[in-house]
Protein backbone atom coordinates (compact mmCIF):
# COMPACT_ATOMS: atom_id res chain seq x y z
CA UNK A 1 0.00 0.00 0.00
CA UNK A 2 1.01 3.58 -0.68
CA UNK A 3 2.06 5.23 2.45
CA UNK A 4 0.72 8.63 0.67
CA UNK A 5 -2.65 7.11 0.92
CA UNK A 6 -2.99 6.30 4.47
CA UNK A 7 -5.03 7.79 6.43
CA UNK A 8 -3.63 11.15 8.93
CA UNK A 9 -3.89 9.50 12.33
CA UNK A 10 -4.01 13.05 14.18
CA UNK A 11 -7.40 13.46 12.42
CA UNK A 12 -10.17 13.02 14.95
CA UNK A 13 -12.99 11.69 13.52
CA UNK A 14 -15.55 14.56 15.36
CA UNK A 15 -13.42 16.93 12.76
CA UNK A 16 -16.09 15.00 10.38
CA UNK A 17 -19.13 16.21 12.51
CA UNK A 18 -17.85 19.66 12.82
CA UNK A 19 -17.37 20.93 9.68
CA UNK A 20 -21.03 21.20 8.73
CA UNK A 21 -21.78 22.88 11.21
CA UNK A 22 -19.11 25.86 10.46
CA UNK A 23 -20.00 25.83 6.50
CA UNK A 24 -24.03 25.23 6.74
CA UNK A 25 -25.36 24.97 10.33
CA UNK A 26 -29.29 26.10 8.87
CA UNK A 27 -29.43 23.63 5.42
CA UNK A 28 -30.92 20.75 5.59
CA UNK A 29 -28.39 17.90 7.70
CA UNK A 30 -31.51 14.75 7.77
CA UNK A 31 -34.95 13.84 6.35
CA UNK A 32 -36.91 10.86 8.25
CA UNK A 33 -40.43 9.72 8.01
CA UNK A 34 -41.53 12.03 10.34
CA UNK A 35 -39.41 15.27 10.23
CA UNK A 36 -36.43 17.19 8.78
CA UNK A 37 -33.44 18.82 10.87
CA UNK A 38 -30.85 21.21 10.61
CA UNK A 39 -26.72 20.75 10.81
CA UNK A 40 -26.98 22.91 13.69
CA UNK A 41 -29.96 21.17 15.37
CA UNK A 42 -28.96 17.94 14.44
CA UNK A 43 -25.95 18.64 16.90
CA UNK A 44 -27.40 20.29 19.45
CA UNK A 45 -29.89 17.68 20.79
CA UNK A 46 -26.63 15.31 20.43
CA UNK A 47 -24.90 17.42 23.10
CA UNK A 48 -27.82 17.26 25.20
CA UNK A 49 -28.20 13.63 24.96
CA UNK A 50 -24.71 13.06 25.34
CA UNK A 51 -24.65 15.18 28.48
CA UNK A 52 -27.62 12.98 29.88
CA UNK A 53 -25.54 9.94 29.42
CA UNK A 54 -22.53 11.23 31.10
CA UNK A 55 -25.05 12.16 34.18
CA UNK A 56 -26.28 8.81 34.13
CA UNK A 57 -22.79 7.59 34.79
CA UNK A 58 -21.63 7.09 31.32
CA UNK A 59 -17.82 7.27 30.29
CA UNK A 60 -15.88 7.64 28.14
CA UNK A 61 -14.97 4.09 26.17
CA UNK A 62 -18.13 2.86 27.67
CA UNK A 63 -20.37 1.54 24.99
CA UNK A 64 -23.88 2.87 23.99
CA UNK A 65 -26.07 0.30 22.31
CA UNK A 66 -28.60 1.89 19.20
CA UNK A 67 -31.84 -0.53 18.35
CA UNK A 68 -33.56 2.06 16.36
CA UNK A 69 -35.16 2.69 13.16
CA UNK A 70 -33.63 4.60 10.35
CA UNK A 71 -34.55 7.84 11.89
CA UNK A 72 -33.08 11.56 12.80
CA UNK A 73 -33.19 9.91 16.31
CA UNK A 74 -30.70 7.25 15.30
CA UNK A 75 -28.08 9.78 14.12
CA UNK A 76 -28.79 11.92 16.68
CA UNK A 77 -27.61 8.97 19.32
CA UNK A 78 -24.69 7.85 17.02
CA UNK A 79 -23.62 11.48 17.39
CA UNK A 80 -24.28 11.31 21.31
CA UNK A 81 -21.69 8.66 21.75
CA UNK A 82 -19.30 9.94 18.97
CA UNK A 83 -18.70 13.20 21.08
CA UNK A 84 -18.78 11.58 24.50
CA UNK A 85 -15.88 9.52 23.57
CA UNK A 86 -17.71 6.73 24.00
CA UNK A 87 -18.22 3.31 21.95
CA UNK A 88 -21.57 2.81 19.52
CA UNK A 89 -22.54 -0.19 19.04
CA UNK A 90 -25.58 0.02 16.09
CA UNK A 91 -27.89 -2.76 16.04
CA UNK A 92 -30.11 -3.87 13.07
CA UNK A 93 -33.65 -2.89 13.92
CA UNK A 94 -34.79 -6.01 11.91
CA UNK A 95 -32.09 -8.69 14.33
CA UNK A 96 -34.90 -10.63 16.46
CA UNK A 97 -34.70 -9.66 20.40
CA UNK A 98 -32.79 -12.68 21.07
CA UNK A 99 -30.23 -12.01 18.80
CA UNK A 100 -29.94 -8.49 20.05
CA UNK A 101 -29.60 -9.40 23.86
CA UNK A 102 -26.55 -11.82 22.41
CA UNK A 103 -25.01 -8.42 21.39
CA UNK A 104 -25.87 -7.00 24.83
CA UNK A 105 -24.13 -9.32 26.62
CA UNK A 106 -21.80 -9.48 24.81
CA UNK A 107 -20.66 -5.36 24.08
CA UNK A 108 -21.85 -4.60 28.15
CA UNK A 109 -22.90 -1.49 27.40
CA UNK A 110 -23.75 1.57 29.62
CA UNK A 111 -26.53 2.69 27.83
CA UNK A 112 -29.27 1.33 25.27
CA UNK A 113 -30.93 3.60 23.26
CA UNK A 114 -34.03 1.78 21.51
CA UNK A 115 -37.57 2.28 20.46
CA UNK A 116 -40.17 1.46 22.98
CA UNK A 117 -41.74 -1.38 20.99
CA UNK A 118 -38.78 -2.94 20.62
CA UNK A 119 -37.70 -1.93 23.89
CA UNK A 120 -40.77 -4.05 25.39
CA UNK A 121 -40.19 -7.14 23.40
CA UNK A 122 -36.32 -7.37 24.86
CA UNK A 123 -37.34 -6.63 28.50
CA UNK A 124 -39.93 -9.77 27.66
CA UNK A 125 -36.95 -11.85 27.85
CA UNK A 126 -35.77 -10.96 31.16
CA UNK A 127 -33.39 -8.30 32.82
CA UNK A 128 -30.82 -6.17 30.86
CA UNK A 129 -27.06 -6.78 31.56
CA UNK A 130 -26.22 -5.41 34.89
CA UNK A 131 -23.69 -2.71 33.03
CA UNK A 132 -27.02 -0.73 31.41
CA UNK A 133 -27.08 2.80 33.40
CA UNK A 134 -29.77 4.10 31.70
CA UNK A 135 -32.46 3.02 28.90
CA UNK A 136 -33.67 6.07 26.47
CA UNK A 137 -36.99 5.27 24.28
CA UNK A 138 -38.30 6.28 21.15
CA UNK A 139 -41.98 6.15 20.29
CA UNK A 140 -43.41 5.29 23.92
CA UNK A 141 -42.69 5.66 27.59
CA UNK A 142 -41.66 2.03 29.58
CA UNK A 143 -40.76 1.69 33.67
CA UNK A 144 -37.42 2.96 33.99
CA UNK A 145 -37.12 4.43 30.81
CA UNK A 146 -36.51 7.66 29.73
CA UNK A 147 -37.97 9.45 26.77
CA UNK A 148 -35.47 10.16 24.21
CA UNK A 149 -36.83 13.79 23.37
CA UNK A 150 -36.65 14.65 27.02
CA UNK A 151 -33.07 14.59 26.78
CA UNK A 152 -32.55 15.56 23.05
CA UNK A 153 -35.12 18.77 23.74
CA UNK A 154 -34.26 20.13 27.45
CA UNK A 155 -31.27 17.75 28.83
CA UNK A 156 -27.97 20.12 29.55
CA UNK A 157 -25.49 19.62 26.76
CA UNK A 158 -22.26 17.65 27.34
CA UNK A 159 -19.94 20.30 28.90
CA UNK A 160 -16.53 19.03 27.58
CA UNK A 161 -16.86 16.75 24.52
CA UNK A 162 -14.52 14.21 24.22
CA UNK A 163 -12.17 13.28 21.26
CA UNK A 164 -11.05 9.54 20.71
CA UNK A 165 -7.44 8.13 20.50
CA UNK A 166 -6.54 6.94 16.93
CA UNK A 167 -5.63 4.02 18.25
CA UNK A 168 -9.26 4.07 20.88
CA UNK A 169 -12.32 1.86 19.91
CA UNK A 170 -14.74 3.73 18.48
CA UNK A 171 -17.36 0.93 17.19
CA UNK A 172 -18.37 -2.30 17.31
CA UNK A 173 -20.57 -3.93 14.61
CA UNK A 174 -22.31 -7.10 14.87
CA UNK A 175 -22.15 -9.32 12.20
CA UNK A 176 -25.76 -10.39 10.78
CA UNK A 177 -25.77 -13.86 12.63
CA UNK A 178 -26.16 -15.42 8.87
CA UNK A 179 -23.33 -18.44 9.66
CA UNK A 180 -23.86 -18.50 13.18
CA UNK A 181 -23.67 -16.57 16.54
CA UNK A 182 -22.97 -12.56 15.73
CA UNK A 183 -19.59 -11.47 15.98
CA UNK A 184 -18.67 -8.12 17.31
CA UNK A 185 -16.20 -6.47 14.70
CA UNK A 186 -14.38 -3.58 16.46
CA UNK A 187 -13.03 -0.43 14.28
CA UNK A 188 -10.56 2.33 16.00
CA UNK A 189 -10.74 5.84 15.20
CA UNK A 190 -8.30 5.95 13.17
CA UNK A 191 -9.82 3.14 10.97
CA UNK A 192 -13.26 4.95 11.15
CA UNK A 193 -12.05 8.24 10.04
CA UNK A 194 -9.77 6.56 7.21
CA UNK A 195 -13.12 4.69 5.76
CA UNK A 196 -14.96 7.74 5.72
CA UNK A 197 -12.44 9.85 3.99
CA UNK A 198 -12.16 6.92 1.37
CA UNK A 199 -15.83 7.05 1.06
CA UNK A 200 -15.60 10.87 0.70
CA UNK A 201 -12.84 10.19 -2.02
CA UNK A 202 -14.23 7.39 -3.54
CA UNK A 203 -17.36 8.45 -4.37
CA UNK A 204 -16.82 12.06 -5.41
CA UNK A 205 -19.15 13.15 -2.80
CA UNK A 206 -20.28 16.75 -3.03
CA UNK A 207 -22.18 19.80 -0.76
CA UNK A 208 -24.98 19.87 -3.52
CA UNK A 209 -25.78 15.84 -3.07
CA UNK A 210 -29.25 14.61 -1.94
CA UNK A 211 -28.64 10.89 -0.84
CA UNK A 212 -31.42 8.16 -0.33
CA UNK A 213 -30.53 5.79 2.08
CA UNK A 214 -32.89 2.47 2.10
CA UNK A 215 -30.60 -0.25 3.96
CA UNK A 216 -30.26 -0.05 7.79
CA UNK A 217 -28.10 2.32 8.94
CA UNK A 218 -26.53 -0.36 11.46
CA UNK A 219 -24.86 -1.82 8.41
CA UNK A 220 -22.64 -0.78 5.49
CA UNK A 221 -24.45 3.29 6.11
CA UNK A 222 -23.26 3.20 9.47
CA UNK A 223 -19.83 3.56 7.60
CA UNK A 224 -21.16 6.12 4.92
CA UNK A 225 -23.52 8.55 6.94
CA UNK A 226 -20.91 10.65 8.15
CA UNK A 227 -18.85 11.05 5.05
CA UNK A 228 -22.24 13.06 3.32
CA UNK A 229 -22.56 14.64 6.98
CA UNK A 230 -18.48 15.76 6.54
CA UNK A 231 -19.49 17.27 3.40
CA UNK A 232 -22.87 18.89 4.33
CA UNK A 233 -25.21 16.90 2.01
CA UNK A 234 -28.36 16.22 2.96
CA UNK A 235 -29.86 13.07 3.48
CA UNK A 236 -33.39 11.06 3.43
CA UNK A 237 -33.49 8.03 5.87
CA UNK A 238 -36.42 5.62 4.91
CA UNK A 239 -37.37 3.60 7.74
CA UNK A 240 -38.89 0.76 4.79
CA UNK A 241 -38.04 -0.34 1.46
CA UNK A 242 -41.19 0.47 -0.43
CA UNK A 243 -40.27 -0.10 -4.10
CA UNK A 244 -42.72 2.85 -5.35
CA UNK A 245 -41.86 4.48 -2.90
CA UNK A 246 -38.27 4.85 -4.01
CA UNK A 247 -39.27 6.14 -7.30
CA UNK A 248 -41.84 8.53 -5.81
CA UNK A 249 -38.64 9.80 -3.17
CA UNK A 250 -35.88 10.00 -6.19
CA UNK A 251 -38.29 12.42 -8.27
CA UNK A 252 -39.63 14.67 -5.58
CA UNK A 253 -36.59 15.33 -3.24
CA UNK A 254 -34.15 15.16 -6.72
CA UNK A 255 -32.07 12.56 -5.30
CA UNK A 256 -28.96 12.76 -6.55
CA UNK A 257 -26.90 9.33 -5.01
CA UNK A 258 -28.60 5.99 -3.82
CA UNK A 259 -27.37 2.98 -2.26
CA UNK A 260 -28.89 -0.46 -2.87
CA UNK A 261 -28.77 -3.91 -2.76
CA UNK A 262 -29.25 -6.34 -6.24
CA UNK A 263 -32.34 -7.43 -4.38
CA UNK A 264 -33.81 -3.77 -3.93
CA UNK A 265 -32.29 -3.40 -7.72
CA UNK A 266 -34.41 -5.92 -9.24
CA UNK A 267 -37.44 -4.78 -6.91
CA UNK A 268 -37.52 -1.53 -7.87
CA UNK A 269 -37.35 -2.26 -11.67
CA UNK A 270 -40.19 -3.91 -11.26
CA UNK A 271 -42.59 -1.78 -9.43
CA UNK A 272 -41.47 0.91 -12.48
CA UNK A 273 -43.71 2.13 -15.03
CA UNK A 274 -41.38 4.77 -16.79
CA UNK A 275 -43.08 7.58 -15.29
CA UNK A 276 -40.61 8.79 -12.50
CA UNK A 277 -38.24 11.30 -12.77
CA UNK A 278 -34.93 10.26 -11.82
CA UNK A 279 -32.24 12.86 -13.85
CA UNK A 280 -31.03 14.32 -11.03
CA UNK A 281 -29.38 10.96 -9.89
CA UNK A 282 -25.66 11.20 -10.51
CA UNK A 283 -24.58 7.94 -8.44
CA UNK A 284 -26.03 4.77 -8.00
CA UNK A 285 -24.03 2.85 -5.69
CA UNK A 286 -24.63 -1.39 -5.32
CA UNK A 287 -23.01 -3.58 -2.86
CA UNK A 288 -23.34 -6.58 -0.36
CA UNK A 289 -24.18 -9.20 -2.61
CA UNK A 290 -23.13 -10.16 -6.52
CA UNK A 291 -25.79 -8.20 -8.86
CA UNK A 292 -26.85 -10.73 -11.74
CA UNK A 293 -25.12 -9.10 -15.39
CA UNK A 294 -29.26 -9.10 -16.76
CA UNK A 295 -30.27 -7.10 -14.12
CA UNK A 296 -27.67 -4.37 -13.98
CA UNK A 297 -27.86 -4.08 -17.77
CA UNK A 298 -31.73 -3.35 -17.22
CA UNK A 299 -30.90 -1.25 -14.43
CA UNK A 300 -28.74 1.06 -16.52
CA UNK A 301 -31.01 0.95 -19.40
CA UNK A 302 -33.51 2.85 -17.18
CA UNK A 303 -31.12 4.94 -15.02
CA UNK A 304 -28.29 5.99 -17.10
CA UNK A 305 -24.49 5.03 -17.00
CA UNK A 306 -24.21 6.11 -13.05
CA UNK A 307 -23.61 2.78 -11.43
CA UNK A 308 -20.78 2.20 -8.91
CA UNK A 309 -19.90 -1.20 -7.19
CA UNK A 310 -17.75 -1.71 -4.52
CA UNK A 311 -16.82 -4.65 -2.59
CA UNK A 312 -16.76 -4.39 0.59
CA UNK A 313 -16.98 -6.19 3.82
CA UNK A 314 -17.56 -4.83 7.89
CA UNK A 315 -14.17 -5.81 8.76
CA UNK A 316 -12.62 -4.10 6.00
CA UNK A 317 -14.69 -1.61 4.98
CA UNK A 318 -16.31 0.19 3.29
CA UNK A 319 -14.90 0.54 -0.18
CA UNK A 320 -12.20 -2.52 -1.04
CA UNK A 321 -12.59 -2.63 -4.70
CA UNK A 322 -14.73 -0.33 -7.05
CA UNK A 323 -15.62 -0.12 -10.54
CA UNK A 324 -17.08 3.38 -11.64
CA UNK A 325 -19.53 4.23 -13.75
CA UNK A 326 -17.07 4.13 -16.85
CA UNK A 327 -15.47 0.78 -16.02
CA UNK A 328 -19.42 0.03 -16.35
CA UNK A 329 -18.48 -1.31 -19.94
CA UNK A 330 -19.62 -4.47 -22.06
CA UNK A 331 -15.77 -5.82 -22.58
CA UNK A 332 -15.76 -9.50 -23.08
CA UNK A 333 -12.48 -11.06 -21.22
CA UNK A 334 -11.64 -14.71 -21.05
CA UNK A 335 -13.42 -14.72 -17.59
CA UNK A 336 -16.95 -13.12 -18.69
CA UNK A 337 -18.35 -9.48 -19.39
CA UNK A 338 -16.98 -6.84 -17.70
CA UNK A 339 -20.01 -5.78 -16.09
CA UNK A 340 -19.51 -9.26 -13.42
CA UNK A 341 -16.79 -7.76 -12.14
CA UNK A 342 -16.26 -5.39 -8.97
CA UNK A 343 -13.37 -4.06 -9.96
CA UNK A 344 -10.00 -2.85 -8.85
CA UNK A 345 -8.78 -2.17 -5.18
CA UNK A 346 -8.71 1.37 -4.04
CA UNK A 347 -5.05 2.94 -3.28
CA UNK A 348 -5.92 2.34 0.64
CA UNK A 349 -6.37 -1.03 0.09
CA UNK A 350 -3.45 -4.39 -0.37
CA UNK A 351 -5.18 -7.25 -1.50
CA UNK A 352 -4.38 -10.60 -2.83
CA UNK A 353 -5.24 -13.87 -3.92
CA UNK A 354 -4.46 -16.96 -2.01
CA UNK A 355 -4.96 -20.56 -1.52
CA UNK A 356 -4.99 -22.15 2.33
CA UNK A 357 -1.38 -21.74 3.33
CA UNK A 358 -1.60 -17.39 2.23
CA UNK A 359 0.37 -18.31 -1.12
CA UNK A 360 -0.26 -16.27 -3.96
CA UNK A 361 -2.33 -18.51 -6.32
CA UNK A 362 -0.75 -18.40 -10.43
CA UNK A 363 -2.85 -15.48 -12.45
CA UNK A 364 -6.33 -16.13 -13.39
CA UNK A 365 -6.69 -18.84 -10.87
CA UNK A 366 -9.11 -18.63 -7.89
CA UNK A 367 -7.91 -17.40 -4.66
CA UNK A 368 -9.43 -16.51 -1.40
CA UNK A 369 -9.28 -12.64 -0.86
CA UNK A 370 -6.97 -11.11 1.92
CA UNK A 371 -6.74 -7.86 2.49
CA UNK A 372 -4.14 -5.29 4.07
CA UNK A 373 -5.03 -1.73 4.93
CA UNK A 374 -5.12 0.69 8.01
CA UNK A 375 -8.77 0.76 7.86
CA UNK A 376 -8.92 -2.87 8.58
CA UNK A 377 -11.12 -3.86 11.76
CA UNK A 378 -8.76 -3.97 14.99
CA UNK A 379 -10.13 -7.77 15.87
CA UNK A 380 -13.36 -9.03 16.49
CA UNK A 381 -14.44 -8.09 20.42
CA UNK A 382 -13.33 -10.19 22.74
CA UNK A 383 -12.70 -13.04 20.19
CA UNK A 384 -9.03 -13.06 20.21
CA UNK A 385 -8.71 -16.79 18.89
CA UNK A 386 -11.25 -15.87 15.98
CA UNK A 387 -9.50 -12.61 15.53
CA UNK A 388 -6.15 -14.68 14.66
CA UNK A 389 -7.87 -17.20 12.48
CA UNK A 390 -9.31 -14.12 10.15
CA UNK A 391 -5.73 -12.07 10.45
CA UNK A 392 -2.82 -13.58 8.89
CA UNK A 393 0.35 -11.71 9.20
CA UNK A 394 -1.44 -8.03 8.84
CA UNK A 395 -3.72 -9.77 6.09
CA UNK A 396 -7.38 -10.12 6.53
CA UNK A 397 -8.96 -12.72 5.35
CA UNK A 398 -12.42 -12.86 3.61
CA UNK A 399 -13.59 -15.47 3.01
CA UNK A 400 -14.13 -14.49 -0.59
CA UNK A 401 -13.64 -16.53 -3.50
CA UNK A 402 -12.07 -14.79 -6.78
CA UNK A 403 -10.12 -14.31 -9.98
CA UNK A 404 -8.43 -11.65 -11.73
CA UNK A 405 -8.85 -10.47 -15.34
CA UNK A 406 -6.67 -9.54 -17.79
CA UNK A 407 -7.07 -6.11 -17.29
CA UNK A 408 -7.15 -6.38 -13.21
CA UNK A 409 -10.33 -6.30 -12.19
CA UNK A 410 -11.59 -8.71 -9.88
CA UNK A 411 -14.39 -11.69 -10.48
CA UNK A 412 -16.16 -12.68 -7.21
CA UNK A 413 -16.43 -16.61 -7.72
CA UNK A 414 -18.74 -17.58 -4.37
CA UNK A 415 -18.35 -17.73 -0.64
CA UNK A 416 -15.44 -20.18 0.06
CA UNK A 417 -17.60 -21.82 3.05
CA UNK A 418 -20.53 -22.01 -0.15
CA UNK A 419 -18.45 -24.45 -2.43
CA UNK A 420 -20.21 -27.44 -3.63
CA UNK A 421 -18.05 -30.86 -3.88
CA UNK A 422 -19.59 -33.06 -6.24
CA UNK A 423 -18.35 -35.77 -7.28
CA UNK A 424 -14.45 -34.45 -5.97
CA UNK A 425 -15.62 -31.26 -8.59
CA UNK A 426 -16.26 -28.22 -7.06
CA UNK A 427 -19.17 -26.03 -8.34
CA UNK A 428 -18.94 -22.27 -6.90
CA UNK A 429 -23.42 -21.53 -6.75
CA UNK A 430 -22.41 -17.95 -8.14
CA UNK A 431 -21.92 -19.39 -11.58
CA UNK A 432 -25.08 -21.35 -12.02
CA UNK A 433 -26.75 -18.91 -10.73
CA UNK A 434 -25.22 -16.85 -12.94
CA UNK A 435 -26.26 -18.79 -15.69
CA UNK A 436 -30.02 -19.73 -14.24
CA UNK A 437 -30.54 -15.35 -14.63
CA UNK A 438 -30.40 -15.85 -17.87
CA UNK A 439 -33.66 -17.09 -18.16
CA UNK A 440 -36.04 -14.35 -18.64
CA UNK A 441 -38.88 -16.58 -16.38
CA UNK A 442 -36.16 -16.53 -13.81
CA UNK A 443 -36.84 -13.55 -11.14
CA UNK A 444 -34.54 -14.88 -8.32
CA UNK A 445 -32.80 -18.06 -7.59
CA UNK A 446 -30.15 -19.48 -5.22
CA UNK A 447 -28.27 -22.54 -5.45
CA UNK A 448 -26.72 -24.93 -2.65
CA UNK A 449 -25.25 -28.36 -2.16
CA UNK A 450 -27.96 -31.04 -0.70
CA UNK A 451 -26.50 -34.86 0.72
CA UNK A 452 -26.03 -37.01 -1.55
CA UNK A 453 -25.69 -40.67 -1.88
CA UNK A 454 -23.83 -40.85 -4.59
CA UNK A 455 -21.99 -37.53 -5.19
CA UNK A 456 -21.70 -36.50 -1.93
CA UNK A 457 -23.15 -33.22 -2.93
CA UNK A 458 -26.22 -32.51 -5.63
CA UNK A 459 -26.49 -29.37 -6.87
CA UNK A 460 -29.90 -28.13 -6.09
CA UNK A 461 -31.75 -24.70 -7.51
CA UNK A 462 -34.12 -22.64 -5.74
CA UNK A 463 -35.86 -20.43 -8.08
CA UNK A 464 -38.65 -17.85 -7.88
CA UNK A 465 -40.40 -17.26 -10.69
CA UNK A 466 -40.73 -13.80 -12.62
CA UNK A 467 -44.61 -12.55 -12.50
CA UNK A 468 -46.29 -14.92 -15.35
CA UNK A 469 -43.76 -17.01 -15.67
CA UNK A 470 -44.21 -20.45 -16.35
CA UNK A 471 -40.52 -21.29 -17.04
CA UNK A 472 -39.92 -25.55 -15.21
CA UNK A 473 -37.35 -27.52 -14.10
CA UNK A 474 -36.34 -28.49 -17.13
CA UNK A 475 -36.10 -25.59 -18.93
CA UNK A 476 -33.81 -24.67 -16.43
CA UNK A 477 -31.63 -27.78 -16.45
CA UNK A 478 -31.34 -27.36 -19.94
CA UNK A 479 -30.39 -24.08 -19.78
CA UNK A 480 -27.70 -25.28 -17.53
CA UNK A 481 -26.28 -27.51 -19.61
CA UNK A 482 -25.60 -25.26 -22.74
CA UNK A 483 -24.03 -23.16 -20.85
CA UNK A 484 -21.98 -25.42 -18.64
CA UNK A 485 -19.85 -28.68 -18.00
CA UNK A 486 -22.62 -31.27 -17.04
CA UNK A 487 -21.61 -32.04 -13.33
CA UNK A 488 -22.28 -28.33 -12.83
CA UNK A 489 -26.13 -28.31 -13.66
CA UNK A 490 -28.28 -28.59 -11.29
CA UNK A 491 -30.25 -32.14 -9.83
CA UNK A 492 -33.43 -30.72 -8.74
CA UNK A 493 -35.13 -27.16 -9.13
CA UNK A 494 -37.14 -26.13 -5.98
CA UNK A 495 -39.61 -23.36 -6.87
CA UNK A 496 -40.60 -21.23 -4.12
CA UNK A 497 -42.56 -17.77 -3.83
CA UNK A 498 -39.00 -16.04 -1.92
CA UNK A 499 -36.21 -16.81 -1.20
CA UNK A 500 -35.20 -16.68 2.82
CA UNK A 501 -33.00 -13.11 3.36
CA UNK A 502 -30.80 -11.60 6.02
CA UNK A 503 -31.40 -8.27 7.72
CA UNK A 504 -29.39 -7.03 4.61
CA UNK A 505 -31.05 -8.43 1.87
CA UNK A 506 -28.53 -11.57 1.44
CA UNK A 507 -29.90 -14.94 0.20
CA UNK A 508 -29.35 -16.98 3.22
CA UNK A 509 -27.97 -20.31 1.66
CA UNK A 510 -27.23 -21.35 4.67
CA UNK A 511 -31.21 -21.60 5.66
CA UNK A 512 -32.04 -23.44 2.59
CA UNK A 513 -29.18 -25.88 3.29
CA UNK A 514 -31.35 -26.54 6.32
CA UNK A 515 -34.32 -26.62 4.78
CA UNK A 516 -33.35 -29.40 2.83
CA UNK A 517 -31.94 -31.49 5.27
CA UNK A 518 -34.97 -30.99 7.24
Amino acid sequence: MDERFRTPRGVPFTRLLDLPLERCPDKTALVDDHESVDFATLDARARRLAGAMHAAGARPGDRVALVLPNSVAFVVAEIAALRAGMVKVPLNFRFHPREVRQALDDCEPAVLVSDAGFAERLLALGPLPPSVRAVWTVGGTLADCARLEHATESGEPLAQCVEHGPDDPILIRYTGGTTGRPKGIVHTAASFTGIHLDVVRELSLRPDDVALHLGHLSHGLNFMWAAFHAVGATQVLRERFDPQAVLDDLARHRITFVYMVPTMVQRVLAADDGSADVSALRSFLYASAPMPVPVLRAAIARFGNVFTQVYTLSEAPVITTIMRPEEHVELTSSVGPRLASCGREVPTMALRLVDDAMRDVPAGEVGEIAVRSSNNMAGYWRLPEETARTVVDGWLRTGDLARRDEHGFLHLVDRKKDVIITGAFNVYPKEVEDVLYLHPGVAACAVVGVPDADWGEAIRAYVVRAPGSTVDAEALVALARDHLADYKKPRSVVFVDALPLSPIGKVMRRALRESSRG
